[in-house]
């Protein structure tokens, strides 16, 4: 079976395919006709053509400057495609990218399987900021519409919850700092 994407990609010629991904992995980019054809590798005359088409059906905004033209993406008319198209980064990777600089983080473990719209992520350290920890999970949750399950644990509690057996099934190492 399909997905949506793959279906979308097969009905859509590729040069109006990148340009469209470049508007929406940028939604609030203004780009010049040239830096759009650059951008994308695609010659300026075939950019120029699909822009025109692009614009007529409503999905890109053009705003004369002089004698120049800036072409954005209408987020009012390309809402549908953002979810298609859009290629976005896990909520898991973001978030994990996310703490792993703070104070105390030792390890980042992924519980179970990362579904498609959630994931149990146990934050493993000493002397955390716990509510920091927690405001990053909401905001990538949000962010992502994913949620994001979090258990932080100090390593003791880790320890003795895993050797109790409460930890059972698989388990993805995320993050691990290096040892000093």
């Amino acid at each position: 079976m399909t997905s949506n994407r793959e279906l979308l990609e097969a009905l859509i010629s590729p040069s109006t395919l990148k340009i469209l991904k470049l508007f929406i992995n940028n939604e609030d980019q203004r780009y010049y006709l040239r830096e759009i054809a650059k951008l994308t590798r695609i010659p300026a005359a075939t950019t120029y053509r699909v822009l025109n088409h692009l614009h007529d059906i409503g999905l890109v905004d053009v705003e004369q400057i002089k004698r120049f033209k800036l072409y954005t993406l209408n987020s009012e008319s390309s809402r549908f495609l953002l979810d298609i198209l859009q290629d976005r980064k896990s909520a898991v990777v973001e978030f994990v990218n996310s703490i792993q600089s703070f104070d105390g983080v030792q390890m980042v473990v992924l519980h179970g399987k990362e579904e498609k719209d959630k994931a149990n992520v146990l934050v493993i350290g000493m002397g955390l900021d716990v509510e920091s920890i927690k405001r990053n999970a909401v905001y990538m949750s949000d962010k992502f519409k994913f949620n994001i399950i979090l258990l932080v644990l100090s390593p003791d509690q880790y320890n003795q919850m895993s050797s109790m057996g409460l930890y059972p099934g698989r388990k993805k190492i995320l993050f691990e700092a290096e040892s000093s």
